[in-house]
């Protein structure tokens, strides 16, 4: 079973606070997912790094890094940024921007996501690989919610074609139960 968040280590924002995952890439894989309990709406993930209060930069696969070019980036074996977000509803894989030659360099090329719940539950936060003990690093996610729950559900452009037609069949057969009866609106 993966690890449960309950520390309230959080960084402060404006309006809500943000909890701070820390992936560790020798440790938390997908049978092993760093896992939190969050109630429904909608979340912003950033990728954060030490000097913004999370515990890793970035990962990576090897315990080794070669092949770079010049800028320290397009290495054959190097840092990365990758990371997987996955609930109930949905599975999410953030893919690495390359493999560079320093945690740091692969954290300023970090892309963040985001994602909504529809209902409470568990997210699950992982990296993508499957043997992670020859691994170094890992990877640090500041999570907030941006957005409440709705109170009620969108309508897709089929649940509005769905009303459409039902509330025209309820005016034709108020229309015809009108004809039948003799009971015509009077204007």
């Amino acid at each position: 079973m993966g690890n449960q968040v309950t520390s309230s280590k959080s960084l402060s924002s404006a309006t809500e606070a943000a909890t701070v995952i820390d992936i560790d890439a020798t440790t938390n894989n997908k049978t092993n997912p760093v896992a939190l309990f969050l109630t429904a709406g909608t979340y912003e993930v950033t990728v954060i790094g030490a000097s913004q209060g999370g515990k890793y930069d970035a990962w990576s696969l090897w315990n080794f890094t070669t092949g770079c070019d010049e800028k320290g980036e397009n290495c054959i074996t190097g840092w990365v940024n990758e990371y997987n977000i996955a609930s109930r509803e949905f599975n999410i894989n953030i893919p690495s921007t390359g493999k560079y030659a320093t945690a740091e360099q692969a954290l300023a090329k970090a892309e963040g996501t985001s994602f909504a719940l529809t209902s409470d539950g568990q997210v699950n936060f992982f990296i993508g690989d499957d043997l992670p003990p020859d691994n170094r690093g890992g990877v640090s996610l500041a999570v907030k919610k941006v957005r409440q729950a709705e109170a009620f559900p969108q309508l897709t452009s089929a649940s509005w074609v769905l009303l459409t037609i039902i509330s025209l069949t309820v005016i034709v057969l108020w229309l015809v139960v009108s004809v039948v009866t003799g009971n015509h609106a009077v204007g």
